[in-house]
């Protein structure tokens, strides 16, 4: 059985890859950049340390190098997007050490977080469900209302619809232009699908669910377990083009007439990929089995279902 490192186990994810990855016999080392007593799951990891923001780059791997000497860690498994794009850097350099980052490699993680070359890269590889994107400073919008979003943002951070045009030029001299694609505004329900892809068998396994209701900041909280055929192809094809390793989700948009737009990829397990658990697809360890060498398993029966999540409360310190 292996040490494994798990980054910010306050995140959405973290319940379900501690939990798997213990049940499986591993020692799970866990950090987050906030207190033990602030999070419940960091007393679930055999031992938690308190790290920097990934953001501060140098005083975070140094943190993250320092706990993988201490519990000689053998596997990397960063949960948040600030991590991996950090992480991911560093693969070569991990490796070096025979420790292996859990994440798409740096290129790729690079062109997932890139909105505005991601979808161009799709549509010159024959992907058809692209949204028309261009950057705020280019003079291609002609019809209302659009959706303006930072190229390298974070869940809905930094989004805005946009009814006039006399809004967008207000817009356009108060940020970096180059810094914002805008798209036509499509509404409709988000669907997300849960991808492993391992390269070394070409093999991937793809678990979709529609979002019925979700936080403002783009967490689904309650959702239904889907099967499509043409959307499980349309991920595989996505995930062999872009050279995805492990897990990561991708996202779409289903308009009211069943239509599908591409949205983005998240280099990382998805908040809810429990629900996946919960449906009948292990993609934690899984995940796991990309960076081990041993094959992914194959999915069987999907449980079509509704899943909603709740939230508890548990008390971590006496004062």
């Amino acid at each position: 059985m292996s040490n494994i490192l798990v980054t910010a186990v306050g995140s959405y994810s973290a319940d379900i890859v501690i939990k798997t990855l213990k049940m499986h016999g591993h020692a799970v080392i866990g950090c987050d950049v906030y207190p033990k007593g602030w999070i419940v799951d960091a007393y679930n990891v055999d031992t938690f340390y308190q790290v920097p923001y990934a953001t501060e780059v140098n005083d975070y791997l140094q943190h993250i190098r320092r706990i993988c000497e201490t519990h000689k860690i053998q596997y990397i498994v960063p949960l948040t997007d600030p991590e991996v794009d950090v992480l991911s850097c560093e693969k070569v350099t991990f490796a070096a050490s025979d420790i292996h980052v859990c994440t798409p490699d740096e290129e790729v993680v690079r062109l997932c977080r890139n909105k505005y070359e991601l979808p161009l890269y799709l549509s010159r590889n024959g992907v058809e469900n692209i949204i028309p994107t261009c950057l705020l400073g280019s003079n291609q919008i002609t019809t209302y209302p659009v959706f303006l979003k930072p190229i390298s943002g974070r869940g809905s951070i930094g989004c805005k619809i946009v009814h006039t045009n006399t809004e967008l030029e207000q817009i356009k001299h108060a940020v970096n232009n180059s810094e914002y694609i805008v798209q036509p505004f499509i509404t409709g329900r988000v669907i997300t699908v849960d991808v492993v892809h391992d390269p070394s068998t070409n093999t991937t396994i793809c678990v979709a669910r529609r979002e019925l209701l979700r936080t403002v900041t783009g967490a689904g909280t309650t959702v239904e377990i889907i099967e499509d055929p043409e959307l499980e192809s349309l991920c595989i094809r996505i995930a062999e083009i872009t050279g995805i390793v492990g897990a990561v989700n991708i996202e779409f948009l289903e308009d009211s007439e069943g239509k599908l737009f591409f949205l983005e990829i998240n280099p990382r397990f998805s908040g809810g990929v429990e629900f996946t658990h919960l449906a009948g697809y292990n993609v934690v360890i899984n995940h796991l089995h990309c960076f081990t060498g041993t094959p992914i398993t194959k999915r069987s029966t999907i449980l079509k279902m509704i899943v909603a999540r709740k939230y508890e409360e548990y008390i971590t310190e006496y004062l």
